[in-house]
């Protein structure tokens, strides 16, 4: 509920900009666009706990997919994007799976609009849902025996932490139909990490785990 509504507020928020920029100009182009990123991460703090523990880290380098609205005015820019991770990692006898989910909102200023080039900065405002999957290699499931008791060897755990940042965004060639985006986020939620399968003791948070953000796409 928390992450809708804060994602329907970015969203507003990113129209009424676009709105205001229509009544200004009305040539404000809207585009759909797919692309690809990664996202660097400062160190997980969960990190420290999976390292003690002789477990697999989460890694801090992710490929992102994407996909959003793209508008385009004259003197004001920005996307709507969602954007998807994954990534595995092992180590001696363990494995894991993390899979995140990104909403994001951009709003920048058109600080240079030509033809075939454009540069624009402002801000960066986003969410993300992550879901951790941490396990023993030599898992065995017997279908003969679905008892949880009998069948242990794993735990999945899941946060969220929101951000807000500075970003960037160069338009290349004509019409702009290929945008190359950085930003720096910085979390300012916990990201505490939980379950929905066990209760949890000693909990570990995210604060200050923030991030850089790259990513090129196509309009």
């Amino acid at each position: 509920m928390k992450k809708t509504l804060f994602f329907l507020a970015m969203l507003t928020f990113g129209i009424s900009s676009a709105q205001e920029e229509t009544k200004e100009n009305k040539k404000v182009a809207v585009d759909f666009y797919i692309g690809i990123g990664l996202q660097a991460h400062d160190e997980y703090n969960l990190n420290k706990r999976l390292m003690n523990a002789n477990v697999a880290e989460i890694e801090t380098v992710m490929p992102e997919l994407s996909f959003g609205l793209n508008f385009f005015g004259e003197k004001y820019s920005g996307d709507a994007e969602f954007g998807f991770l994954f990534s595995k990692n092992s180590f001696e006898n363990t494995k894991n799976q993390y899979v995140g989910f990104t909403s994001r909102v951009r709003v920048h200023y058109n600080l240079v609009n030509k033809e075939k080039v454009a540069f624009t900065t402002g801000l960066s405002l986003s969410s993300t849902s992550s879901d951790l999957s941490i396990y023993s290699r030599n898992n065995v499931i017997d279908f003969n025996d679905l008892n949880p008791a009998n069948n242990g060897g794993q735990i999945r755990i899941r946060n969220q932490v929101f951000y807000a940042g500075p970003s960037v965004s160069v338009y290349l060639f004509k019409n702009k139909k290929v945008r190359l985006n950085a930003g720096y986020d910085f979390a300012f939620t916990n990201g505490r990490w939980k379950s929905d399968y066990a209760s949890t003791q000693n909990r570990v948070k995210e604060n200050g785990n923030n991030r850089f953000v790259f990513g090129i796409s196509l309009l």
